[in-house]
Order: structure tokens, then sequence, then C-alpha cells
């Protein structure tokens, strides 16, 4: 998101900090602000990085083709190693869900299983990592958009500039439901997963990584959540 705004501490002389600032006061006193930056912050751009990678379906990184076509690579004595890691991928891809690649690609049910805990133990990573960079977001959002409010209430800065902030603010918030978005749809794939390829629940099965995920995915609904309510 660029050119997005950005509002800094404000004392009543005006702005702290090296921003570029443009206007005058509408009235004695009271300035008009307008702050731009040309770059998001590095916790703002790693979590819209995050959220699109996790909107992403799992079969679109085709995981399970390319560690399908590695293993005919390596069955055949590792010849044409990478042009069956293509192949195997472009398979994957095309298996129509996640489901069907794992069938397709695994004869049996252990082979199965493993690739979805293996595929399951990258998202729970995913998952964690995204949730840890929404709460870093989620409090400097907060605090800078109660900041800007106190700072108009006390006549030092104007309606404007709050409500250009909270504008990234609410762009942030989009981008970690779009982080939830994709992270519930994982769940629901793996969930699928589960109960065409595991029979019974148990040690030898993707529950309590299921469970993982699924509490993830509450906290960050939760990080949401809270943003909304105070911005």
């Amino acid at each position: 998101m660029a050119h997005r705004f950005f509002a800094s501490k404000l004392v009543s002389a005006g702005l702290v900090g090296a921003l570029t600032v443009s206007g005058c006061g509408i009235t004695p006193g009271v300035p008009t602000v307008t702050v731009t930056r040309e770059a998001t912050t590095s916790a703002e751009a790693e979590l819209q990085r995050r959220s699109q990678a996790l909107q992403k379906t799992i079969i679109q990184g085709a995981a399970t083709g390319a560690v399908a076509g590695a293993a005919l690579s390596l069955a055949n004595d590792g010849k044409d190693f990478w042009r069956n890691v293509l192949v195997g991928a472009a398979v994957g891809g095309l298996a129509g869900t996640y489901v069907a690649s794992l069938q397709r690609n695994f004869s049996d049910r252990e082979s199965q299983l493993k690739q979805a805990r293996k595929d399951i133990g990258a998202t729970n990573s995913d998952v964690a990592a995204t949730l840890r960079v929404m709460r870093t977001v989620q409090r400097r959002e907060i605090s800078e958009v109660n900041e800007l409010r106190a700072a108009l209430a006390a006549g030092q800065t104007d309606s404007a500039s709050l409500a250009a902030r909270i504008s990234v603010a609410k762009a942030n918030l989009g981008d970690m439901e779009g982080a939830i978005d994709g992270a519930e749809n994982r769940a629901a794939e793996f969930t699928q997963a589960r109960a065409a390829i595991a029979a019974e629940p148990g040690n030898g099965n993707i529950d309590s990584e299921l469970s993982e995920l699924q509490n993830r995915i509450a906290q960050m609904r939760a990080v949401a959540d809270d943003l909304s309510k105070n911005i």
C-alpha cells in the first residue's frame, strides 16, 4: 500500500520528528497535518506478505506434487531430478483438492498422513509467525490512533489527520482478516484430508496438529477483533 498516511507524536507546537508536513492551521494554534510516507513499516510489510501467502491454498504451493516428483526421481537413481519436481508440482496443482493431491501422489495411508502432518506443521509455523506480527501491528495501531484522538481533543491536530491514520489501521486490519480467512481455508482442507485418510482418532492422525491450528486461528481472530473495536 504505497503512500500510506502516518501520524507521529504531536505536541502543541506541532510535530516531533523528521516528517513532511503540508498545510497551515484551520484555526490559530490548530495545525492541519497531512503526513505521508513512501513505504510501509517492516511489520506492515511482513503482515501483507504473510497474509497473501496464507491465502494461497495448500496445493497452489504444489508441495505434495513436488515431493512426489522428487520421490520419482530418487527412485530412478536421481535422474532428471528437477524435471520430475516440476512435473510433480504440475500434477499436484491439477489434482483439484488437497485430498485428491495426497491420494494421487501417495498410494498408502501412512505416506499420505506423513505428508499431511508435514504440510499442517508448515502451516502452523506460518500461522504462528503471522500471529506474532499481527500483535505487533495491533499494539502500534491502537497506541497511535489513541494518541491522535488525545491530540484532537487537546486541539493539537484535526479530524482529517485522525481519519487518515484510522484508514491505515483499517488497511492493516484488512490484511489481518485476509490472513485469518486463508488460515481457516487451510484448516478446512486439512479437516477434509483427515476425514478421508484417517479412519480413527489417535496418535496415527493429525488431530493434535489440527487443534493447534484452530487455537491459533482463534487467537488471530481475537487480535483482529480487538483492533477493530479500538480504531
